[in-house]
């Protein structure tokens, strides 16, 4: 099986042990559940997009084709700023 140490102080470590009696587990699965939670947590803040080969193909079209700025936009970013006025 897998083996994973690390290091910490002992002030860490005396939080660590409080909370996991608290749960009533040991330091180990305390840790463990909440590296597990804190990993998931991450990972499901990147979503992930499947997309099939023809949407895939669409997908990457989009990105290489050139922006066309609106004109509203362009019209925008030609006016002066307020403060050089």
């Amino acid at each position: 099986m897998p083996q994973v140490n690390f290091r910490t102080s002992s002030e860490r470590l005396a939080v660590i042990d409080r909370a996991a009696a608290i749960r009533g587990v040991s330091r180990t699965e305390f840790v463990l559940r909440s590296s597990e939670a804190a990993a998931i947590e991450i990972l499901n803040e990147r979503p992930v997009i499947l997309l099939d080969d023809e949407a895939w193909d669409d997908f990457v079209a989009a990105l290489d084709a050139p922006v066309e700025i609106a004109p509203a936009v362009r019209a925008r970013y030609a006016r002066r700023p307020q403060w050089d006025r």
